[in-house]
């Protein structure tokens, strides 16, 4: 898949109802190794996985047009992914409902539930918490440094691009050197995304997203986080998030599950990791 692809890419998120947009599509591919099937001069699927270093290789942007389905695309695009991923030391994959069985039978497992939560524009959002900032200069290396290790492995380039495109979206909590949490976020097409949030505790995840959304009550949000979350999940709730759809975590049977995630919040998003 090259960067003339990007507008076949982006039919297929628009006739799927998917939030992606020219500039995520731009990134994935200078992140990874993605294809593109054509049928009749069109693009009909796509694919590809997201390399972070060696430790890890994302599944993402698995579509197929609607009137090409059933043809066996979607497990050819697969298998192609899979054999170029053969030397990473994990694959993952963020799996609907729909998609699960099929990647359980390419020896994926699950490891943990995950659920977009959608809030629609309030006006009634609670103001910033003057104890978290955004996120610049030495911040973000030591944000980076610990996201090695809360994440398992290396998306630093990722997370630099989200900082330098959103920078309304990226914003830490702690003192100094000691910091307790960061966020970064996204725009889309249908919404904006904030993620990754990673925390010691819930409560400075929550402080952390109040920041990104406070000052725009006139935008849409969502949010992927895990669907066992407790205390943090009834939060969000509260905040206006209204649960939209599940996604299942997968890796790959015998896999390293890579990172903390207890420390995870929400997720950069299915196609990131």
């Amino acid at each position: 898949m090259a960067p003339e692809d990007i507008a076949s890419g982006l039919r297929l998120c628009r006739v799927s109802g998917w939030n992606q947009t020219e500039a995520d599509w731009a990134m994935l591919l200078a992140s990874g190794s993605f294809r593109a099937v054509v049928v009749d001069h069109k693009v009909v699927g796509t694919g590809g996985v997201v390399r972070y270093g060696h430790r890890l290789g994302w599944v993402a942007m698995i579509l197929v047009d609607p009137a090409a389905r059933g043809r066996g695309i979607g497990t050819a695009i697969m298998a192609d992914l899979l054999a170029r991923a053969s030397g990473l030391a994990s694959v993952g994959l963020d799996a609907t409902p729909l998609g699960r069985p099929v990647y359980e039978r390419l020896g994926f497992r699950g490891h943990g539930e995950l659920v977009r939560l959608e809030a629609a524009p309030s006006r009634n959002r609670p103001p910033r918490p003057k104890d978290v900032r955004p996120l610049a200069g030495r911040d973000l290396e030591d944000v980076l440094k610990w996201d090695l290790e809360a994440f398992g492995a290396d998306r630093s380039s990722v997370l630099r691009w989200a900082a330098e495109r959103a920078p309304e979206y990226a914003w830490c909590a702690g003192e100094d050197a000691a910091i307790d949490g960061y966020c970064f976020g996204r725009y889309g097409y249908r919404a904006h995304q904030v993620g990754p949030v990673v925390a010691r505790h819930h409560s400075v995840a929550e402080r952390l997203l109040t920041a990104c959304l406070a000052p725009y009550p006139d935008r849409r949000f969502f949010l992927d986080t895990p669907a066992y979350a407790g205390e943090w999940l009834s939060s969000v709730q509260r905040a206006g998030f209204v649960a939209q759809r599940p996604f299942t975590r997968m890796f790959r049977k015998g896999d390293r599950i890579p990172g903390q995630a207890e420390l995870h919040f929400a997720i950069l998003g299915p196609e990131f990791g």
